[in-house]
């Protein structure tokens, strides 16, 4: 599969000249001019440039402490995206650039965790859009996927739906699905990503055809943060109709900081859950999630 460096600015910049949000590319923290792009109606967002960090400032306040962590989770030479976020319902497609075409494959929902970092903590599919809207979010992400360099890639695309219409949010050229993404695709829909990242990384035509038509979604564990005293409910919530999995990837012991990316998210654990519909499959994994304890403590005394 195609490596683009993710410091190629030619690259990033013809990204961001995509984008329906005011986008501005920074190589450094700057936070005087970057003060002049907040507002009090609209937060802004702070993006390492494979979305592995987003940081919301509604608050003058946050907002240097957002850039300096924006700076700590990028690598040297490594830009920064600053955007002016918007509300509304958000969605990524999915999808592989091969040579000069383009195969989008999934449509997701996504809810983030509440607060200062713009972490997904829920994706479900099938996405909850009318007809019109998802012929609306193919569209475009095919038309900007030409746009795009050639190669052999995975390609995410984050837009946003409101009132106003349909949004590019964001567009991640390094895409490669992880495991949670990867098991409800397959257990909703029983496409496979990781059969199809490999057979488009060797060059060769992927099927991407659904086999089944469920709900399923992933749900974030998002525990206090301090020192794990113990775990319960792991085998009850395992028995309940429609958890297919529970990845759980702490134990007793273990220090939990605050979520502030996707990292430290996968550090926790999620739940896996199906249904006939969306609306169940999302109810049962944020169920499950909510009966899942894990107790902590300071870890100051």
């Amino acid at each position: 599969m195609l490596t683009i460096e993710k410091n190629d600015m030619n690259v990033i910049n013809t990204i961001v000249s995509m984008m329906d949000i005011p986008t501005i590319v920074v190589d450094k923290v700057d936070g005087n001019s970057i003060e002049s792009m907040f507002t009090e109606t609209n937060p802004l967002w702070i993006r390492t440039v494979d979305n592995r960090f987003c940081g919301t400032v509604s608050d003058r306040n946050d907002l240097k402490l957002i850039l300096s962590t924006a700076q700590r989770k990028t690598k040297e030479k490594e830009p920064i995206l600053v955007q002016q976020g918007i509300e509304g319902k958000t969605c990524y497609l999915i999808g592989y650039r091969m040579a000069y075409h383009f195969l989008p494959v999934e449509i997701l929902g996504v809810e983030f965790i509440p607060g200062n970092y713009r972490v997904s903590r829920l994706l479900w599919l099938p996405v909850e859009c009318s007809g019109r809207e998802l012929k609306a979010i193919t569209e475009k992400a095919k038309t900007i996927a030409q746009k795009l360099p050639t190669g052999y890639y995975g390609v995410l695309f984050e837009f946003i739906l409101n009132s106003q219409g349909l949004s590019l949010s964001f567009v991640n050229l390094y895409f490669q699905p992880d495991d949670g993404i990867c098991h409800i695709c397959k257990e909703g829909t029983g496409i496979d990503l990781g059969k199809i990242e490999h057979t488009v990384k060797n060059q060769g035509i992927p099927d991407a055809v659904p086999t089944r038509e469920l709900g399923c979604a992933i749900a974030w564990i998002v525990p206090h943060s301090g020192i794990v005293q113990n775990i319960k409910n792991i085998e009850k919530v395992q028995n309940t109709e429609g958890v297919k999995q529970i990845a759980l990837h702490v134990r007793e012991g273990d220090t939990l900081t605050h979520i502030t990316d996707i990292e430290t998210r996968n550090k926790v654990g999620y739940v896996i859950a199906t249904g006939p519909d969306a609306f169940t499959a999302r109810n049962r994994a944020l169920s499950a999630v909510s009966r899942i304890q894990i107790n902590t403590r300071n870890i100051i005394p």
